[in-house]
């Protein structure tokens, strides 16, 4: 399986998916390479993400000042 391994090859990916959000809509049939090609791309970027870029679960401290910010 192809994974991303360096931050360029990130930004990279990145940028190409920013292109397709360009080109795929609600019209685009799923079965398209556009549609496609973003999903996979999609499905790399957020593998990358949870391991390099992790986002924990709040405390409840955070939980109930978020609720009190608005």
């Amino acid at each position: 399986m192809i994974k991303i391994k360096t931050e360029k090859e990130y930004h990279v990916v990145m940028e190409r998916i920013e292109e397709l959000l360009g080109i795929v809509n609600n019209e685009t049939l799923i079965d398209s390479k556009d549609s496609i090609e973003l999903e996979l791309l999609s499905s790399l970027v957020e593998e990358y993400e949870d391991e390099h870029y992790p986002i924990g679960t709040p405390s409840l401290a955070d939980t109930i000042a978020g609720i009190y910010r608005g």
